[in-house]
């Protein structure tokens, strides 16, 4: 099934069973042939699906003939010739090196080949085709510049063969060379196509005791990464024997054909594996593996899948016909390719058919639309921090504001009871001055009156003592009753600790416990202290209450008493005395609950202060703490005011004073915060007052925060549309790390075409390694610098354009480097996948060449 460029084994370097030296390959014990039924065998028990069919300097028939039947029988074969350069390396061997041709290359021209190249064999040369065996091991070598002289003049092989030579091993090239051979080794270099590798990478099956075992990783990386020329590197077997076959070589993701081995030229990186297991994605229930319309499979690429053709064509159809299959929530209104009786299905890789499973979609114009829209990419961004629970910042914060805003709610509802206990305290009529001079014009009147009764001096002193005394004890008496009474108002809520839990959740919950104890054990003390507290008042009452009693039944009170009771003016005098007294002690006892009350509400004031600046700290840890980044792209967290002329709006606007309270306010918020009780100068609309704004202010938290994202040092506000629409693709795919399949329709309608070629075929480059991508696109870029798996072709029938059955709608999928067409009748089946990117795409063709020119050495001679 075709899935496009597939991993497969290739092994370039395996020697012919006619190898003409160093032959090991064991005969057909019955016939004492070359054993060619072994030799396939072996190939495909290893799984080999394509293979350079070497032999030194010559070909015969026998080796024309051993590829034919390879290739009958499923192994692409091409022809491998190896043979030695003049040329001398460091260790004053002769290079090793060979040309690849292209399979389909008609033999006669190969044998041609071998006829115009020439060896030197010592003062002679010979053409390649009459060399002797004893030359071939012993003599026989080229020059580079004759060699690649001869073959890039033959019009015959033009763009039908591929130079290589070895970087290990006998007669290699290799990086350190120097002097004289480094010349020779940059010239080698410059001038050929790929390299072949064919040493030891596995300790576990090496036998030489000087090996490191990791040539492989760094032979690789330096002609991919360190390398002036990039170069692709492969493993390779270098097999003369049976045994030998199987154990090294490389996975190349291409078609087996000659322009399927071409694009490792052009990714050289991508494009080749050396690991010794198959590179793909773990999870089948993650992958989609085929579709199926109307009977007829189209199977998709693990990778990356894009969907071309003309306008209306059917591309967005075939996409919205797998989302609509498996993700219940999909739009309905999107059409598919189910409608009209038509059947679609769709396979996972693990062979369940149709089963609903969590996609991604990004529809057309979703990206701009994103980036449009704060609201929705706050959204989405929270949505994406939850999914990566990075989120505990953000709950500690949230967690932290609630708890908060509790508090203060408590403490605003004591305030404005100590308000209103305020207003409603009664004041008395009388003042105190004026009920003190009173008092004591009266206490004296009652003097006179009692030193003209018959009492000695020593009674008048000691009677007047006891009436002060009394007074005294009553005045106790009286306010012990207070303190009692306000002593049965207190609630052991008051005394509960407040925590606003800005730590971590395990941390939380473990200061909440000891929290709780704290606040249980307190409210136990303080229901305690209340009883004991509330017994000594009690026995301090009676107390007083008995002191009294003895005054009042003291004979010398009881005399004076009398005398007051004899005396109607001293029985007056005594009246208004009492009458006074009352009025001071209720005077008393206003002020006392005054200055209790006041003194509450301006502790309760400034804890509400207090805790509304605890608003700041905690948006402070948040903006310090929270960060998150990831391929130069960062999410960062602000904060931002609201509009305070929209919430203070029951403000007049009159004026100045607004304007300037709004001022302060976005000039110095927190300085205002301990201004808000004594704000004086403000005027209110109708039915509203400084308690609105008193409440309004401390109940509402003004900062909400926000996001910055950040890409390459841009802010998002300040990037173009395109770049833009960029970063959104980036925020949902990078910051995920979900692995699900992801549709995406036309991301370039709102990409520029720097942002294209730059941002988003690396960027998709990327992400197919790691999850299954589908997208529809009419861009060049997005398939071929994307370098496209799997290209899926659309066409909606008609007359030009013929649909087999005359089917509404019909795909055709192959690689990039399906470059074959046929004589089909139907549009599809007639032009290769290629030639379909041509005609569709727009910069097709450019987009080919600059993806072949990217690594390819103007001086390269060969193709």
């Amino acid at each position: 099934m075709n899935r496009g460029s597939e991993f497969r084994k290739w092994d370039l370097h395996i020697h012919s069973l006619y190898s003409n030296l160093n032959n090991n390959f064991e005969e057909n014990k019955e016939t004492h042939a070359p054993n060619k039924e072994r030799y396939l065998e072996v190939l495909k028990d290893n799984g080999i699906a394509a293979i350079g069919l070497t032999n030194y300097f010559n070909f015969s028939d026998d080796d024309f003939e051993l590829q034919k039947y390879l290739e009958k029988n499923g192994i692409t074969t091409f022809l491998n010739l190896e043979l030695r350069l003049s040329n001398i390396n460091k260790s004053d061997q002769l290079f090793d090196y060979h040309i690849i041709f292209n399979n389909t290359l008609d033999h006669k021209i190969i044998q041609n080949v071998l006829a115009v190249l020439h060896a030197s064999t010592g003062p002679n040369s010979k053409p390649f085709n009459f060399l002797t065996t004893d030359e071939i091991r012993d003599t026989a070598h080229i020059s580079l510049d004759t060699l690649l002289k001869e073959l890039s003049t033959n019009s015959d092989i033009k763009g039908q063969y591929l130079t290589g030579f070895l970087s290990r091993g006998h007669g290699s090239a290799t990086s350190d060379a120097t002097g004289k051979s480094q010349s020779v080794y940059e010239e080698v270099c410059s001038r050929s196509d790929l390299i072949i590798h064919s040493s030891c990478n596995d300790p576990a099956t090496c036998t030489d005791p000087h090996c490191s075992h990791n040539n492989l990783e760094k032979d690789r990386d330096f002609w991919l990464h360190h390398s002036r020329y990039v170069k692709p590197l492969l493993q390779s077997s270098d097999a003369h024997s049976f045994e030998d076959i199987g154990t090294k070589f490389s996975w190349i993701k291409a078609d087996t054909t000659f322009n399927g081995l071409k694009q490792i030229l052009f990714e050289p990186e991508d494009r080749i594996c050396l690991d010794k297991k198959k590179p793909q994605l773990e999870k089948d229930e993650l992958v989609i593996d085929r579709l199926i319309y109307n009977d007829k499979p189209i199977a998709l690429s693990e990778g990356l899948n894009s969907i071309i053709g003309g306008r209306g064509n059917g591309k967005s159809t075939l996409l919205n016909s797998i989302g609509k299959r498996l993700d219940p929530n999909f739009p309905k209104e999107k059409y598919d390719l189910s409608q009209n009786n038509n059947k679609f299905d769709v396979i996972w890789r693990d062979q369940t058919e149709n089963t609903p499973r969590k996609i991604e979609y990004i529809g057309q114009n979703y990206m701009f639309d994103m980036s449009t829209d704060p609201n929705k990419l706050k959204e989405m961004i929270n949505d994406i921090i939850i999914a990566k629970q990075l989120n505990e910042p953000v709950k500690q914060y949230n967690s932290g504001c609630m708890q908060l805003g509790t508090t203060i709610e408590k403490l605003l509802k004591e305030y404005f009871s100590s308000v209103d206990e305020e207003k409603n305290l009664q004041k008395p009529e009388v003042e105190k001055d004026s009920a003190e001079k009173r008092l004591h014009n009266y206490q004296e009147q009652s003097q006179k009156i009692l030193s003209n009764n018959n009492l000695t001096d020593s009674d008048k002193t000691l009677l007047h003592g006891k009436i002060e005394e009394k007074k005294h004890l009553s005045l106790q008496l009286a306010n012990l009753q207070n303190q009692l009474s306000i002593l049965s108002n207190i609630n052991t809520q008051d005394f509960r600790i407040l925590y606003t839990g800005q730590l971590n959740a395990d941390i939380d919950k473990v200061f909440s416990a000891v929290m709780d104890k704290v606040n249980n054990y307190a409210q136990i003390e303080v229901s305690s202290t209340v009883s004991t507290i509330n017994t000594r008042l009690q026995e301090e009452i009676v107390t007083i209450n008995n002191a009294i009693n003895n005054i009042k039944n003291d004979k010398l009170f009881k005399k004076g008493e009398i005398i007051s009771q004899n005396s109607t003016e001293l029985a007056n005098l005594n009246t208004l005395i009492q009458k006074s007294e009352q009025e001071l002690l209720a005077i008393e006892t206003y002020e006392k609950n005054l200055k209790m009350i006041r003194n509450k509400k301006e502790t309760t004031k400034n804890q509400i202060i207090e805790y509304y600046k605890e608003y700041e700290s905690l948006r402070e840890e948040l903006s310090t703490t929270f960060e998150i980044s990831s391929e130069g792209l960062e999410i960062k967290l602000f904060f931002k005011p609201k509009d305070f002329y929209n919430e203070f709006d029951f403000i007049n606007g009159q004026g100045h004073a607004k304007n300037d309270f709004i001022n302060r306010l976005q000039d110095n918020f927190s300085a205002e915060i301990d201004h808000i009780f004594d704000c004086e100068d403000l005027k209110y609309n109708a039915g509203k007052s400084k308690d609105d704004l008193i409440k309004h202010f401390f109940s509402t938290n003004f900062y909400e925060y926000n996001y910055s994202v950040v890409y390459q040092g841009d802010e998002f506000q300040n990037m173009s549309p395109g770049k833009r629409s960029f970063v959104i693709l980036k925020l949902i795919l990078d910051f995920s790390d979900s692995k699900v399949p992801v549709l995406i329709d036309q991301p370039e309608d709102n990409l520029d075409n720097r942002s294209i070629y730059n941002e988003l075929t690396q960027y998709l480059r990327r992400t197919k390694k790691v999850r299954q991508i589908i997208v529809v696109t009419h861009n060049p870029n997005v398939v071929v610098g994307a370098d496209s798996e799997n290209i899926i072709v659309a066409n909606k029938t008609s007359m030009q354009y013929p649909n087999e059955n005359d089917i509404e709608f019909d795909y055709i999928n192959g690689s990039l480097e399906d470059n074959k067409s046929s004589d089909s009748a139907y549009f599809l089946s007639q032009h290769s996948i290629q030639d379909h990117i041509f005609d569709i795409l727009e910069g097709g063709k450019e987009a080919f060449k600059k993806r072949e020119r990217k690594y390819i050495d103007t001086s390269l001679q060969s193709n």
